[in-house]
């Protein structure tokens, strides 16, 4: 089973990271940039053909891609020279080539999501990190996640599991994490009846004393946003509609996580939510008990991810890279190539050591579901 999770796991990551990287490819090759190399993972090689120009490779480190442009990051002025190098196109080009990969992550995500939502009736659901987000587009309810059950609690006792999703209590529809913790504390010691989405109706009481980390039921809760998009419109053009909701969540829930660290003046919180290759792999285990559906749901959602993610304007990674080729356009000599290869230098050190500490971090944080 653990082999069958690693093959899952890399093919999801694969398809990912090569759709990031077909889009720096095409974008290169429509702008008559030469491409080097095209390949998935990092050397050592395992296979490598050349067609063309081109040589394509399968690395033995699966955890990423890469396209080497033509005179894109490396100093070499006679390559620069050269009418189809990286240096020799206009700013408008270089964007489109930077940028590449992420419009190709956007774009593979809402063609996926078409697909899902359209044979789900047009319907989807979100798990939210905080409650007080509303997507952009479609009609939302929010439900009652349950993201943990402790130990020995009433929730336990009752039956409750993980990921099991409350729609009423008492026969009364509940919307959201902050209407039924209401309920909940305003029936301390009482017995209510909890109506689950699977069918299950459970009997549990909630606790008049109860440990200073834990609340009456004994549950972790988090809401689940459900979006239907009812409209003709919104139909026809649901997968892009969807792929904008989760990358305008995406972004407000990395403001929120950052806005949090501040406020609190702790970094804890930060740092449990960056996952690396072995968080995926954990969440990827954990989707594959639900099903194929979910495991391609998965592969659109971390494509957004790895997209959004990209933006981010630190050295080395595209979102500086658009940064820069803004800045150049303005002053040539005050931003020039060598200042980036140097500035891009110090960001590939500080990539590989925060790859590093989040690898460990993922290892520790879910040890339990990886070994499972």
């Amino acid at each position: 089973m653990f082999l069958i999770d690693i093959i899952v796991f890399l093919i999801v990551l694969g398809i990912v990271v090569f759709v990031h990287e077909l889009g720096h490819f095409v974008a290169a090759k429509t702008s008559g940039v030469k491409v080097e190399e095209f390949g998935l993972g990092f050397p050592p090689r395992l296979w490598k053909k050349t067609i063309g120009e081109t040589q394509y490779f399968i690395g033995a480190i699966p955890f990423g891609g890469m396209t080497r442009i033509f005179g894109m990051d490396e100093m070499d002025e006679e390559k620069d020279k050269d009418s189809r190098a990286y240096e020799s196109k206009s700013a408008w080009k270089k964007l489109w080539i930077c940028g590449g990969g992420v419009i190709f992550n956007l774009i593979f995500a809402a063609i996926v999501f078409y697909g899902l939502i359209a044979f789900s009736g047009f319907k989807s659901e979100q798990a939210l990190i905080y409650s007080e987000y509303h997507f952009p587009f479609g009609n939302q309810v929010n439900q009652v996640l349950i993201a943990q059950v402790d130990k020995d609690s009433p929730a336990e006792i009752a039956g409750l599991k993980s990921y099991d999703i409350v729609l009423s209590v008492d026969g009364e529809t509940v919307n959201g994490t902050e209407e039924f913790s209401t309920i909940i504390s305003e029936n301390k010691g009482k017995e209510v009846i909890l109506g689950l989405k699977d069918g299950r109706e459970l009997k549990v009481t909630s606790r008049t004393d109860y440990p200073s980390d834990q609340g009456p039921l004994g549950v972790g809760l988090r809401d689940m946003a459900i979006l239907n998009y009812s409209s003709f419109p919104e139909k026809a053009l649901v997968g892009f509609l969807h792929a904008y909701n989760i990358t305008d969540y995406s972004i407000k829930a990395m403001g929120h996580i950052f806005s949090y660290a501040i406020t609190n003046n702790s970094m804890e919180t930060v740092a449990s939510s960056m996952t690396g290759p072995v968080g995926i792999f954990a969440i990827t285990k954990i989707i594959m008990q639900k099903g194929l559906f979910d495991v391609i749901n998965l592969i659109a959602i971390l494509s957004i991810a790895l997209g959004v993610s990209n933006l981010l304007p630190i050295p080395a990674m595209d979102g500086a890279k658009l940064i820069y080729v803004g800045l150049e356009s303005i002053n040539k000599k005050i931003f020039s190539k060598e200042l980036q290869m140097k500035v891009e230098s110090v960001g590939a050190i500080f990539l590989i050591l925060l790859a590093v500490a989040i690898i460990f971090k993922d290892f520790i944080q879910f040890k339990d579901i990886i070994f499972k």
